[in-house]
């Protein structure tokens, strides 16, 4: 769920400045300040046991940071954990693609709910990976583009989906060394 908050100019301006440009959301610089509000209250910060200090990151899944430069640590959708080997941002892709095809009666509502360049039958040229069981070929993406089209299924379909991932310690990636995750929430 996403809420909408006013903020006086005089707020935002002060959120502004505390804001690493190009990176930061207002939802990032209020986290940060939260953290480090617990923090200095003694009061306990939300964690889960990954990442730099033990902390992992909740990102707004609909409104996601870069994650170029990430590695997925685990992922859960629809109750099911992926296997280790699918545990990677086109693993969940094609996860969300196989039980888009589940839940679809025709070929319209699976092109409704499905939002990236996909065809049917065996296509292996131009980056698209065959899924044999579902007999489709999608067009494979970067991190950014897999998780807005499995994103956008969960959301669909009203399906929990939760992602943990690490940005890797490289120019580039948004938050270097630091543990995210994403959660939709289901019904």
């Amino acid at each position: 769920m996403t809420l909408a908050v006013e903020l006086s100019p005089q707020t935002f301006a002060r959120l502004q400045s505390h804001a690493v440009p190009l990176v930061d959301s207002i939802e990032t610089v209020i986290g940060r300040l939260i953290d480090f509000y617990e923090g200095k209250d003694g009061a306990p910060a939300r964690s889960t046991g990954d990442g730099a200090g033990g902390q992992v990151r909740q990102f707004n899944p609909l409104s996601p940071p870069s994650l170029t430069h990430t590695k997925v640590l685990a992922v859960e959708f629809a109750g099911r954990s992926l296997d280790h080997g699918q545990i990677n941002w086109n693993g969940l892709l094609n996860a969300a693609v196989k039980i888009a095809k589940s839940k679809s009666n025709t070929v319209a509502e699976l092109k409704q709910l499905v939002i990236i360049p996909y065809v049917e039958g065996q296509k292996t040229d131009e980056g698209y990976r065959h899924l044999t069981d579902l007999k489709l070929s999608v067009q494979g993406q970067d991190a950014n583009g897999a998780w807005k089209a499995a994103c956008y299924i969960a959301q669909k379909l009203s399906l929990s989906l939760t992602v943990r991932f690490v940005w890797r310690e490289k120019d580039g990636a948004a938050f270097p060394g630091v543990t995210g995750q994403f959660t939709i929430e289901g019904q």
